[in-house]
């Protein structure tokens, strides 16, 4: 009888004792890291190793609010998502183990049905002729396309940089719900042109599709990068990290499957790319801010915008006087300009209080309560300037 309880409460209490297995906790989609994760599983067959994935945004959340299951290492491939997290002391310090760069990826049908040139730089796309084309995922929902945004705002500064942002918002067809979305959707052709990382491209060139790619000007690449999460002692950790770093691991990276750039590939690349550097401290220091800037500012007010940019190229097409065309394009430069500093951007107290994990709290409410209020009343104002513009106009030319 004895014999039978010990091995009951052996039974009960095993779990309590069993050794917890390493969790890494990625924002790379199954299509790629379960490809690496079974070929570190064939050369470790006795690793207990997990992977769970989240978006970029929710990683950052995961960690915030040590949320359960407690991962060991972070696997991302935005480095000013790293550099936040370890800002905040969440993760030691990011090991880079690939490379990624940025750059315009369209559907070859899709610009030649519409008679539209390959773009060579941002200024391509802010033309009237791409209206309707574009497509974008939002920042808030995805580390890759907050790299976008951050690539132009550090390419051409803040202000001048929000006004291209601006400008392009009156050309996107939708902004996506996941970047994946934006991909599948040049594929399919429901839009022709959208700024992605290059794997993207890569991928669906592999699969056969009809697409072209041309990278982002002065742009430098990104490291792709994974960290210990602060307070993890997994020895499988650094075995995993150590796999990805080695010959076979950066094989695989850089294979036509996983198409990465490989750290050795990438160090070429960036000496004939120049000197042109990416700071993920500058972009770590905004980062809630500009998402949700973003999200006031463009995905909220997309309608709007299109009806905007429709109405204002309308416009400047017209026979104007000279004080009409002054007109319009002060209404343009106001209605393009955000109300808000650089130097206001980058307050880590304010960067802190915008993220989502705040969302419900008072300040974070009003905050952006009052940025939702005056953007609107500063577009809404912009669209009835232009519809009494466009009314004269019209009377005008009916007498």
């Amino acid at each position: 009888m004895w014999i039978r309880t010990l091995l009951w409460l052996c039974a009960v209490m095993m779990p309590i004792f069993a050794v917890a297995k390493p969790l890494v906790l990625t924002s790379f989609p199954e299509s790629f890291y379960s490809q690496v994760e079974q070929a570190f599983k064939q050369r470790h067959p006795d690793s207990t190793l997990q992977i769970m994935n989240k978006k970029t945004p929710a990683l950052i959340a995961h960690l915030m609010q040590q949320r359960e299951p407690k991962p060991d290492l972070v696997w991302v491939s935005s480095s000013d998502a790293m550099a936040l997290m370890q800002q905040l002391g969440h993760i030691n310090d990011p090991v880079p183990f690939a490379w990624s760069h940025f750059g315009f990826f369209w559907h070859n049908s899709a610009l030649r049905a519409d008679s539209l040139p390959e773009p060579t730089g941002w200024a391509s796309l802010l033309s009237p002729k791409f209206v309707g084309k574009l497509a974008l995922s939002a920042p808030s929902r995805s580390g890759t396309n907050h790299l976008v945004v951050e690539l132009i705002l550090q390419q051409y500064g803040w202000q001048k940089g929000w006004q291209v942002i601006a400008q392009l918002g009156g050309n996107l067809a939708t902004i996506t719900a996941r970047s994946f979305g934006v991909r599948q959707g040049i594929i399919k052709q429901r839009f022709a042109i959208a700024p992605v990382v290059d794997f993207f491209y890569k991928n669906a060139l592999e699969s056969g599709h009809d697409v072209g790619f041309f990278p982002l000007p002065n742009a430098p690449l990104i490291p792709a990068q994974i960290a210990h999460v602060t307070g993890s002692r997994s020895a499988e950790g650094q075995v995993f990290i150590d796999f990805l770093l080695s010959d076979f691991g950066q094989q695989l990276l850089s294979s036509p499957q996983l198409n990465r750039i490989s750290l050795k590939q990438g160090q070429s690349l960036q000496q004939d790319r120049g000197n042109y550097q990416f700071d993920e401290q500058l972009s770590a220091s905004r980062y809630h801010l500009v998402n949700r800037l973003f999200d006031l500012f463009i995905t909220e007010r997309l309608s709007d915008w299109q009806r905007f940019w429709t109405l204002w190229y309308q416009l400047e097409r017209a026979p104007l006087s000279e004080q009409q065309r002054l007109l319009l394009m002060n209404i343009k430069q106001r209605v393009i300009d955000v109300p808000i500093d650089e130097s206001v951007a980058t307050d880590p107290a304010l960067n802190a209080k915008l993220s989502p994990i705040h969302r419900y709290d008072s300040f974070y409410q009003r905050m952006t309560q009052t940025w939702q209020r005056e953007l609107g009343q500063q577009l809404s104002s912009a669209l009835v300037e232009l519809e009494q513009l466009n009314q004269k106009l019209e009377h005008g030319a009916s007498q």
